[in-house]
C-alpha cells in the first residue's frame, strides 16, 4: 500500500468494495528518499497506506488536491524548500484534522513556538520502528 509520487495506487477503494475498512492513510515526509522508503516499508506492514514525498512541495500540492485525504503526517524537520514547521503549517490549513509527528534529531522549542500548528509528537533521531509504530498507532487510537 505504497503510493510513490508520481505514480498512485488506491488500495482503499478496492478495499471498501469488500466491505472491509479502509486503511489509514499515511503521509511520510523525507528528503531523503531511503529514509521514507524504508519508514514506508514498516508502516505497510503494520497495515497502513503509505504515500511517500521526497519534497514537501509536493506533499502539500497532493493535498491541496484532494487526490488523497491522510490521517496522519510524519515529517522530517529539516529539510530544503520549506522546512517541516512549515510544512505542518500549511497542511494544517487545509487539513485542520490531520495528526502529525515530526521527526528530528534537534528541534528546538523556539523554533516550534513561531507556529501556531505544531506537531502532535515529536520523533527524536535516531528511532527504532518500534518506537515509530507505537508513536503512530498511539496517535491515531486519539
Amino acid at each position: 500500500m505504497l503510493a510513490s509520487y508520481g505514480a498512485m495506487n488506491d488500495p482503499a477503494s478496492e478495499q471498501t468494495a469488500t466491505g472491509a475498512k479502509p486503511p489509514p492513510v499515511v503521509f511520510v515526509v523525507d528528503d531523503s528518499v531511503e529514509l521514507g522508503e524504508m519508514i514506508s516499508i514498516f508502516l505497510t506492514k503494520a497495515g497502513y497506506e503509505t504515500h511517500v514525498f521526497s519534497d514537501p512541495l509536493k506533499a502539500l500540492s497532493v493535498l491541496e488536491s484532494g487526490q488523497a485525504q491522510p490521517r496522519l503526517l510524519i515529517s522530517d524537520f529539516q529539510m530544503p524548500g520549506i522546512n517541516g514547521l512549515e510544512l505542518i503549517h500549511r497542511c494544517k490549513l487545509i487539513l485542520p484534522t490531520l495528526k502529525v509527528i515530526a521527526a528530528s534529531a534537534n528541534v528546538l522549542d523556539e523554533e516550534i513556538e513561531k507556529y501556531p500548528f505544531r506537531p502532535d509528537r515529536i520523533l527524536p533521531k535516531p528511532y527504532t520502528t518500534n518506537s515509530l509504530l507505537a508513536m503512530v498507532s498511539g496517535l491515531l487510537a486519539e
